[in-house]
Parts: structure tokens; C-alpha cells; sequence
């Protein structure tokens, strides 16, 4: 299991304090402070944060942020509630030593601007380090990218933000950031097929179906992996048993590249390559 990655703050000229600061989405919102969860308990607070830092260092109309806290009929006292929601949580930055250097929540109009530095930010960090990776296997270097997706898929603890995606902003956010993190698994399991890492893979592809059934993408890999493995005749057991649910349960055929994997087990091409098509 891969360890978990410490967020670390971009360089700056500045000395940097003695602390490690992170701001995580990819998962529950939490709140860090030298390894420590500082909580922010009141909901309200925590979907401004939140709606805030989905944008870093955008400026947030006072509209949008009253229609994400309280959906589209708002009280009317809901302009004066959020000016008080969000002195709080200017409060909280400087009562946990946030402010500053790390956040900064300044009044733009029309609405409200928080500067992070986003170092401290796991979906900027997620979003780097899948870049680099892509890079990197687009240079040819495979086990770097490999390493750089193990890294970024390590940031999240669950699914993102699934304790608060009660909002249309919020709720976008999440599924696309769920939907990155599933990209980025299925890249890095390319290039450990690419590495020769089936052996190992059989198992981890397994564990991912049983969570996720007929993810046709997992079962493609997952046929070539047995098959690369020497168990061919494992690899035709399961196609024919996932073609019969694909069927049964949703009324289509395989799709083209678990058709394609099916396919190379049959002809026996032992140079087929769904990892081919790894994209930058």
C-alpha cells in the first residue's frame, strides 16, 4: 500500500514557519496544522471554505456563495449571514496561525476572494502531479510515471468532498475530481502492464471489481493481465462471465477495448497493448 503523501507548501522566498499546513478536498474537508486535524465543525462554514477553495484565489460573487449555502430560496437575512460567516472564518484562520502566508480571505467585489497558497492545496497537488506523470510517459519514462500517479492517487481518502455535496458547485467539483482520480488509476495501471507488473496487478484488479462490477475498464486490464500471466484459460472464464452480466444486468455488449482484450487472448498477440494508448 502506497504511504500517504505529506502536502508541502510551494517554495517561497520567505523563511517558512515551522509548520506543515494542507487544506483537503479529496475526501472529507479536513483542515491540517503540523499533522493535526483542526476541526471546523459548523457546516456552514465548512461549504464556504470549501466553495472557496474549488476556485483558489477567485473571486466568488456574494450570489453564488448565497445560493451554494442556501439553495435557490435564500432567507433574507442570508447577505448578512454570510458577512458573518465569513469573519468567522477569518477568525479561525488567525486563532490556528492560517492566516497570511497560508489563506488569506479578502473582500473583492462582487463577492470574496481567498488566496491559498496552493501548495497546501491537495487537488493543486493531484493536478501537478498528474500532469508531470503524463509527461513523463509521454518521454518514455515509464516507472517515473508510475511513481508520480502512485503519488497523486495517495491524496485522496474517499471519495471528494462526500460530506458536503449538498450544492451544485460543490457536487460538480467532486465528480470531477472522482472522475480524475479514476483516469489517473487506470494510466497508472497501464504503465505497471507496460512494466511487466501483471502478476501483482491480478489481485489489485480484482479488489477494484469487487468494489466496481462492470467497470469495463478494469476488466479489460484485467483480462490481459491474466492472460500475461500464463492463465489464459482464466482470462476467457472471465470475459465470458462479464459479457453474460453486461448483458443480463444492462442490455449491451462489451465495448470496444474489452472486445479488443478478448481478442488478443483468442489470437494469442502477445504484443497487444491497451497501454498504448496512454495518454500525455
Amino acid at each position: 500500500m502506497t504511504a500517504p503523501v505529506t502536502l508541502r507548501p510551494t517554495p517561497a522566498t520567505e523563511p517558512i514557519p515551522a509548520r506543515w499546513v494542507a487544506l483537503r478536498l479529496l475526501g472529507p474537508l479536513e483542515i491540517s496544522v503540523d499533522s493535526v486535524e483542526v476541526p471546523l465543525p459548523q457546516r456552514k462554514l465548512r461549504q464556504l471554505l470549501a466553495t472557496l477553495l474549488i476556485r483558489p484565489n477567485a473571486t466568488a460573487s456574494t450570489e453564488v456563495l448565497i445560493r451554494e449555502l442556501w439553495g435557490d430560496r435564500p432567507p433574507a437575512t442570508a447577505l448578512a449571514a454570510l458577512r458573518v460567516y465569513v469573519s468567522q472564518l477569518r477568525k479561525f484562520f488567525v486563532q490556528h496561525g492560517l492566516g497570511g502566508r497560508w489563506c488569506t480571505l479578502r473582500t473583492r467585489a462582487p463577492g470574496y476572494q481567498l488566496q491559498v497558497n496552493d501548495g497546501i492545496l491537495d487537488m493543486v497537488c493531484f493536478d501537478r502531479l498528474c500532469v508531470l506523470a503524463g509527461e513523463s510517459a509521454e518521454s518514455g519514462r515509464y516507472e517515473l510515471a508510475s511513481r508520480q500517479y502512485r503519488e497523486a492517487l495517495a491524496l485522496r481518502r474517499g471519495p471528494t468532498l462526500e460530506d458536503l455535496r449538498d450544492s451544485p458547485a460543490l457536487a460538480g467539483a467532486a465528480l470531477q475530481y472522482d472522475e480524475a482520480w479514476m483516469t489517473a488509476l487506470t494510466r497508472r495501471i497501464d504503465l505497471d502492464l507496460l512494466l511487466g507488473g501483471h502478476a501483482e496487478l491480478v489481485g489489485e484488479l480484482r479488489r477494484l471489481l469487487a468494489e466496481d462490477p462492470l467497470n469495463e475498464a478494469f476488466c479489460a486490464r484485467l483480462v490481459v493481465a491474466l492472460y500475461r500471466n500464463g492463465r489464459s484459460g482464466d482470462a476467457l472464464v472471465f470475459y465470458r462471465r462479464i459479457r453474460d452480466q453486461l448483458i443480463e444486468e444492462l442490455g449491451i455488449e462489451p465495448g470496444l477495448e474489452l472486445r479488443l482484450a478478448h481478442q488478443a487472448v483468442l489470437t494469442d498477440d502477445a504484443d497487444f497493448n491497451l497501454e498504448a494508448r496512454i495518454p500525455a
